[in-house]
């Protein structure tokens, strides 16, 4: 008993030794990359977004954390069931004005509206 007990922590030993070292969060993927020492206050696109959101959404309103996927930030917006409207074009308010700051360093950002328990189309703000 012993004996396997003492061949299984070799064999721990030795696969913990052959791991490949850890790597830093600015190498994955889809990621923007951040550089702290070119620049001490980086740009942080899902903090940004997040801050323009909360400030520009109807009371009763509210969005998820903003994703990276596949080039273009997307946020998922929660409209409450007693609006009335039409939720395609409610996201077409709430893209950023072309004078915006977001636009210096996002380039496309996809607003997608959850209605009444479903998902609608999904509006595309570019600059």
């Amino acid at each position: 008993m012993m004996l396997v007990l003492a061949a299984a922590l070799a064999g721990v030993g030795a696969a913990v030794a052959q791991q490949a070292p850890m790597q830093s969060l600015g190498d994955l993927p889809a990621r923007p990359p951040v550089d702290p020492d070119v620049d001490p206050y980086p740009f942080d696109p899902f903090l940004s977004l997040r801050t323009y959101l909360r400030q520009r959404l109807p009371a009763g309103w509210w969005a998820r954390d903003p994703a990276y996927e596949a080039g273009a930030f997307a946020v998922v917006v929660h409209i409450p069931e007693s609006w009335r409207g039409n939720p395609t074009s409610a996201m077409l308010r709430l893209c950023p004005e072309p004078s915006s700051t977001l636009w210096a360093r996002i380039q496309v950002v996809e607003l997608r509206p959850f209605y009444r328990k479903s998902p609608w189309p999904a509006v595309t703000c570019r600059r």
